[in-house]
């Protein structure tokens, strides 16, 4: 599949420039990001666009913030995506970017009620392209690089047919009556506060919610312990201690000693831990 590759500032601002001079007003837009599966933390990896003509890969491991904010929160650029909300939680809590001038076509799904809603089913009732579901790229780790050509071909066809898409369901839309409210949808899904609490990240762990108030100042100790070591090791936090241990220590401290660590870990960094571990439920 041919592509345009931007790996640098100048090449996003020189593909922005063209595309401004030739009157362009749309792109369908999606991204691939890691969170926590592959390696430390989250982040963007790959950002696909298709302008009606040429298919475009961004790389922003090379490109700064800055930059990046020339396309994201351009607001004279409609940005067609489909389920944009964990796009827009993504760059707002990693890298205090805000899509701007969205066009999210998932409300429609819902509004339309498809029996199925994902994507490449919507695809596939609209517009009679079957598009292959390789689950691999589900769990693909986008950190990589090179990046793998089936991977490009993969990110690219989630967004070479939502412009044509965008048609069909709009007209739908109108037929039915329910313009009005997909617009509304829209709406809210931008003027949403994607910042995070702080505390959510403990509240994700089953259990931690139940714990009483003493407990939970200890459970986000531990927590924080292994945060610490994962972004130390750029590991998965649940790489370093799963997630039924943070509990079960506060529970019951000498289950620290059942911790199993991985054999990537030198013996002087499992102690490391352990020792701060032990110094953190000692200290209640």
């Amino acid at each position: 599949m041919n592509y345009i590759n931007i790996e640098s500032r100048s090449e996003l601002r020189s593909y922005l420039e063209k595309f401004e001079e030739k009157g362009l007003h749309i792109i369908a837009l999606d991204m691939e990001a890691e969170s926590n599966l592959h390696a430390y933390g989250e982040k963007l990896c790959l950002t696909q666009i298709f302008d009606g003509v040429n298919k475009v890969i961004i790389d922003p491991f090379r490109i700064d913030n800055y930059a990046l904010k020339l396309l994201f929160e351009n607001t004279n650029i409609l940005k067609v995506m489909y389920d944009a909300g964990s796009d827009l939680s993504l760059l707002k809590n990693t890298s205090d970017i805000e899509i701007k001038s969205i066009l999210d076509l998932r409300p429609a799904a819902e509004l339309l009620n498809y029996d199925k809603k994902d994507l490449h089913s919507v695809i596939a009732f609209e517009l009679g392209i079957f598009l292959e579901k390789k689950r691999k790229y589900q769990t693909h780790n986008w950190t990589n690089r090179p990046i793998d050509e089936q991977a490009i071909d993969y990110a690219l066809n989630d967004v070479i047919h939502l412009l044509a898409l965008k048609d069909v369901i709009l007209a739908k839309l109108y037929a039915k009556k329910l313009f009005e409210p997909f617009l509304l949808k829209n709406l809210q899904i931008q003027n949403k506060d994607y910042k995070r609490n702080p505390e959510n990240k403990y509240r994700k762990i089953d259990g931690y919610s139940r714990l009483r108030d003493d407990n939970k100042a200890v459970f986000r100790k531990i927590f924080d312990i292994r945060e610490k070591y994962a972004q130390l090791c750029n590991m998965p936090p649940h790489n370093v201690i799963h997630k039924d241990y943070l509990i079960n220590i506060v529970k019951d401290p000498k289950s620290i000693d059942k911790i199993r660590f991985t054999k990537r870990f030198s013996a002087d960094l499992v102690q490391d831990i352990l020792h701060e571990l032990r110094t953190a439920v000692e200290a209640v």
